[in-house]
């Protein structure tokens, strides 16, 4: 018995420390979470309530938050986690409460704070892509789920806050004012084995709205903005807590960020010609990039502040920039879907987000103009794998695209396809495509009457989208998607809120014109975001709202190539921005498409040719001797006019005296020049300010330097 006694005590004895332990222990952990973000440097963020340091993981930025510091999140890779063993438990009520700034809505739900498992246990408090706050918990077993109809704004600080009582449920505020509730008494169920996660998607999910993508390609990001004062503690702070928190706050009157604008080198009109640049967009896009400086390519003009643009942000896929920065482009080559694009989206530049394939050079750049050459793999966006590979060689679809550009903004595209399925797998060539800066609706920069169609007779047609009178998302409410009238067009004018507009002449052979109408849009016209700038894996992501850089797309043009090989496909488009002191653009489509006969007399010329990829009269002349007299003579008439027209004189080097009808001619107001070196020739390239459709002779006399 007494052994009995000594034993009984001493198990008494050992549960009573033990309970002493637990008891200690539960007075010791920390009851919450508080991170104030207010470091200056440093990768962790300090716990003021646990008095520990958190990892903070990614891309990130140290930036003025609602009370100190607080940290901005770039959008795909910053997060902070917290292993589950370290996170206080929340046996009954609790708050979850920070203040936000979003740059851009996220892609779809993420997370300000989650410790949740599999929409089961825990809880969820995030952003929608729409910018609403949202709660969600597990409450006596069931996943409760809370969304405010509050929609948070951008570039701003927002308090919002989440609280869980056991006696009366969910609720968020919003800026100190309820936001939503949901009377849903009961026991919050923890998830206890579950990592904390703030600020990033704890697996890949599809982007909103998911059930439209075509392609289903979940996607990695995370929160795009500012984060402060983040905290989650025991109990449910009352609606009175949330206004004295909110009053007391001195926030900036202002926007805490800016609102991107995308880059097009120097402001205003400029010497014309090309140059590299090193285009920059804003932190959270540039920081992560692997680039060399001098990457981008921009073309500037003296008598407009307009500009081609080859930019990273578009994936090098040139753009024409009006006056007051609205965004074209004519688009690219492209196919898709399966068995062509392997993982069955688009295989197209647009994919290539890291350009891993597209690149863009400099072959010419001269007073006369500039020749730009750009080339990219149809390559798709998850696994880079290219459209079309050829099963023995392993070579998928490549384009190489010649620009070459005149000082008058007028550009010739020469698009080379290089394929190994030419008959059985569609490509397209050309989607008429405007670019939206952020914050920025299509309407913004289109006119409803967006398009404006012309043949070589000079009649047109002009169509019509209807304004959306409420935020609907529908069809957009344009033209046929057959675009029949006028007949035979060749000529498309797009219509920007501008006073320049792009313009499109191709080869009338083979040629058709369609417009998009069959996919639905919160915008008057079809509207999607995951292109340009945009880094998620993802070719049909439809814009929900206006924050991100965004494009439409109006029209396809359809028409025969100018030249064919066993692999390859070479097509032609005429192309820049026309204003309304710009020559007709039928005048100018007659004399590149009916350019006007001529001949060219000299010592050494051998021949002599009108090369339209060129938009130039080609002397070709031997390579005897110093360069002599020449006469170039233009047999322009009514139907085949003169407008800028170009002379490329092989075998020519050293200045030159240059007269038209027998008057000579000087000064960049009339007459330009310039030199291209190419395979050892060096030509000369004069460019002539001039409309006639009269006979029109040039001399070109060399000139002493």
């Amino acid at each position: 018995m007494r052994t009995i006694s000594i034993l009984f005590k001493f198990f008494a004895a050992t549960v009573a420390l033990v309970f002493a332990q637990q008891v200690s222990l539960a007075q010791e952990r920390p009851s919450g979470i508080r991170w104030d973000f207010n470091e200056t440097s440093g990768a962790s963020a300090h716990d003021a309530i646990g008095n520990t340091d958190d990892a903070i993981e990614g891309f990130f930025w140290h930036v003025p938050g609602a009370e100190g510091n607080g940290l901005q999140f770039d959008g795909y890779t910053t997060r902070i986690a917290r292993l589950a063993k370290n996170v206080p438990q929340f046996k009954e009520g609790f708050t979850v409460s920070a203040w936000v700034a979003p740059n851009y809505y996220p892609w779809n739900w993420v997370p300000i704070a989650d410790q949740n498992a599999d929409d089961q246990i825990g809880f969820f408090f995030g952003i929608d892509a729409f910018g609403h706050p949202g709660f969600n918990l597990a409450v006596n077993g069931i996943w409760r789920q809370l969304t405010s109809t509050v929609q948070l704004p951008t570039k701003r600080y927002s308090r919002v806050t989440a609280t869980f009582d056991p006696q009366t449920g969910i609720a968020i505020y919003v800026n100190g004012k309820p936001a939503g509730s949901l009377n849903v008494p009961g026991h919050f169920s923890q998830a206890m084995g579950t990592d904390l996660i703030v600020g990033r998607i704890r697996n890949p999910q599809q982007p909103y709205p998911s059930w439209l993508d075509a392609f289903r390609d979940p996607v990695n990001y995370s929160l795009d903005g500012y984060l402060d004062g983040l905290e989650i503690i025991e109990g449910a702070r009352s609606g009175e807590d949330e206004q004295a928190a909110f009053a007391k706050a001195n926030l900036p009157a202002k926007d805490v960020m800016p609102t991107a604008v995308f880059p097009s080198g120097p402001p205003g009109a400029g010497p014309f010609g090309a140059f590299y640049a090193s285009l920059k967009f804003e932190n959270s896009w540039d920081r992560p990039r692997r680039f060399g400086p001098d990457q981008d390519v921009v073309v500037r003009f003296e008598q407009s502040p307009m500009r081609l643009v080859f930019w990273q942000g578009t994936n090098f896929i040139p753009a024409w920039v009006t006056e007051n920065n609205k965004w074209y482009t004519d688009e690219f080559l492209e196919t898709y879907d399966r068995p062509r694009c392997p993982d069955g989206g688009d295989c197209e530049p647009m994919s290539d987000k890291q350009g891993r394939y597209s690149h863009v050079s400099i072959l010419e750049s001269s007073d006369a103009r500039a020749v730009i050459h750009w080339r990219y793999a149809l390559a798709e966006a998850i696994n880079y794998k290219g459209g079309n590979a050829d099963p023995v060689t392993g070579w998928f679809d490549w384009a190489d695209e010649y620009w070459t550009v005149y000082p008058d903004g007028v550009a010739v595209r020469k698009q080379l396809l290089s394929s190994s399925h030419l008959d059985d797998a569609p490509h397209e060539w050309q989607e008429s495509i405007v670019i939206n800066n952020p914050g920025q609706m299509p309407e913004d920069n289109i006119e409803p009457d967006a398009l404006t169609l012309k043949n070589m007779a000079g009649e047109s047609e002009t169509y019509h989208w209807q304004t959306k009178t409420e935020k609907t998302f529908d069809y957009p409410k344009g033209p046929p998607d057959k675009l029949e009238k006028p007949a035979n067009a060749n000529i498309q004018i797009v219509h920007l809120k501008s006073k320049e507009n792009p313009f499109e002449i191709v080869w009338p052979r083979g040629n058709s014109m369609s417009t998009y109408s069959d996919t639905k849009s919160y915008s008057m016209f079809e509207w999607w975001d995951h292109w340009p700038v945009a880094q998620i894996s993802n070719s049909f992501r439809l814009a929900v709202t206006p924050d991100r850089p965004s494009h439409a797309s109006l029209s396809h043009i359809y028409w025969d190539p100018i030249e064919r090989t066993e692999d390859t496909m070479t097509k032609l488009l005429l192309c820049g921005l026309t204003s309304p002191d710009a020559p007709g653009v039928v005048t100018l489509a007659k004399s590149w498409l009916s350019p006007a006969t001529f001949t060219a007399a000299g010592a050494g010329v051998t021949a002599q040719q009108y090369d339209p990829a060129q938009r130039a009269y080609v002397v070709h002349r031997d390579a005897a001797g110093t360069p002599r007299p020449l006469t170039v003579t233009l047999a322009a008439t009514i139907d085949n006019p003169l407008v800028n027209p170009a002379l490329v004189i092989e075998n020519w080097t050293g200045p030159v005296t240059v007269r038209v009808n027998g008057k000579p001619v000087a000064g960049k107001d009339h007459v330009r020049t310039g030199f291209n070196t190419n395979e050892g020739v060096s030509s000369l390239i004069v460019w002539f300010k001039l409309e006639a459709n009269a006979k029109t002779v040039i001399q070109l006399d060399p000139r002493a330097e």
